[in-house]
């Protein structure tokens, strides 16, 4: 059978030949269901991007029987694919001095007493806070409403606080594959990053979609993390992760991707270099870059532990140290104790720490502040009470796209630096000194 779109026509070989007569590859992917559980994410340096919902007091129609529950059941749905089986709900059980519980309709029949015991994987108390988690897997159904063309067993990793109102989950499954580049197969991932099993592309400045990532593992070390090769005499970082909203290039051609809606068949066509004639690659889905520095620090009100607002503007005069976290956010909580001692060494010099909870919910906030403010910490703490809302004070004022970010405000209130990640105390200490504080030991 032969398919036309878009100037390309589809072989049974798996090559396909474009307008201008260039060979463009048609590949054949398999689920794979934990290619990216817990082990890969840390060996390929990958930090899970987390999907998740507000749950429900409302029962779903699509429940039909229950257990009896410990306290008040909140209600959600995963959905995975778009065809007719794509919704899979679950309820989770809490009550106070119970250890919660975890109903999923894994067999989708409407019943939650029949799909296995309600327990969740794991259960510890984390900063006096009970951190459940546990890797489901769920039917994942491609096609239509009324028709399902594709199907597989999909596995998400679910997170959840006690009390928190909130459930997150990220996938542990991918597409793989095998690319063949001069007569030698590599392994590749197709990766989407809504936790739905949609590989649909987003277009242009497109938000309401995640990007869809592939990952080629070129140099054949089982990581997609990239390596130096030297080419003309400088030391080039090969890339062998990318996102595929815009042309990329892969051996020294330029790809644009295009993959089914279930990520089952992915089709690579040669696409001219930015700016040889086509149209240039699309701009990268990435949140806006950083506050450059030199920028007046925008002010913002967020609120102190005990309610009372609390503003940037209120520290005028100071060098302030501003740090975006969540409870939720291992790395955050990581960089604190490092945060602390340069506090330490500099609180006396007219510096502060604005420590502002972001991105989280308020009942995980104040049990962490009722065990750690003012006693293992005792810089300022704040809150933003637009929570995961697109009025949030990092998305919105601050570009943030990923936690910890801190950012250094001089005295005048403009950003002197910014600093992404853990473990960047050195580069926080270089930063302060510049400011003639002085930060060293």
């Amino acid at each position: 059978m032969l398919v036309l779109a878009l100037g390309v026509v589809a072989c049974a070989c798996g090559q396909q030949h474009t307008a201008a007569g260039q060979a463009a590859i048609t590949l054949e992917l398999a689920l794979s269901q934990r290619a990216l559980d817990m082990e890969a994410l840390q060996k390929n340096m990958m930090g899970y991007m987390p999907s998740g919902q507000a749950l429900v007091d409302e029962k779903p129609k699509g429940i039909a029987k229950e257990p009896p529950y410990n306290g008040k059941p909140l209600y959600g749905a995963f959905q995975v694919g778009n065809g007719p089986r794509c919704v899979t709900y679950f309820a989770v059980d809490e009550a106070p001095g119970q250890t919660g519980r975890l109903f999923v309709d894994l067999n989708q029949n409407g019943d939650l007493t029949d799909d296995g015991p309600p327990t969740w994987d794991e259960a510890k108390e984390i900063d006096g806070i009970v951190s459940y988690s546990k890797a489901v897997e769920v039917h994942a159904s491609w096609g239509s409403p009324i028709s399902e063309e594709e199907s597989g067993t999909y596995t998400l990793f679910l997170y959840k606080r006690d009390g928190d109102p909130r459930v997150g989950w990220t996938k542990f499954s991918a597409r793989e594959g095998r690319l063949t580049l001069h007569g030698k197969p590599h392994r590749l991932l197709l990766v989407e990053n809504g936790s739905d099993g949609i590989f649909t592309v987003p277009k242009q400045g497109d938000r309401t979609r995640r990007p869809i990532e592939l990952m080629v593992d070129l140099n054949d070390d089982g990581l997609f993390t990239g390596y130096a090769e030297t080419r003309d005499g400088k030391t080039m970082r090969v890339r062998e992760r990318f996102s595929i909203d815009r042309p990329f290039e892969l051996d020294g051609q330029w790809w644009d991707a295009m993959p089914s809606i279930s990520g089952a068949q992915l089709t690579l066509v040669p696409s001219a270099p930015p700016g040889a004639g086509s149209e240039a690659p699309q701009a990268p889905v990435e949140e806006k870059s950083l506050l450059a520095a030199g920028t007046v620090a925008p002010d913002f009100v967020a609120q102190t532990p005990d309610g009372k607002p609390i503003r940037l503007s209120d520290f005028k005069g100071k060098v302030v140290i501003l740090d975006f976290w969540a409870t939720w956010c291992g790395p955050c909580k990581e960089s604190m104790p490092g945060l602390q001692k340069i506090y330490d060494r500099v609180r006396d010099q007219g510096v502060v720490v604005l420590s502002l909870n972001v991105l989280d919910a308020k009942a995980p906030f104040d049990a962490w502040i009722a065990k750690n403010g003012g006693t293992t910490y005792t810089f300022t703490f704040a809150f933003d009470p637009a929570g995961r809302g697109k009025e949030s004070i990092p998305t919105s004022k601050y570009n943030v796209s990923g936690i910890p970010t801190m950012y250094v405000i001089g005295r005048d209130g403009k950003v002197k630096d910014a600093l992404v990640g853990s473990g960047n105390e050195a580069n926080l200490v270089k930063a302060l000194e510049r400011e003639g504080v002085r930060a060293g030991t």
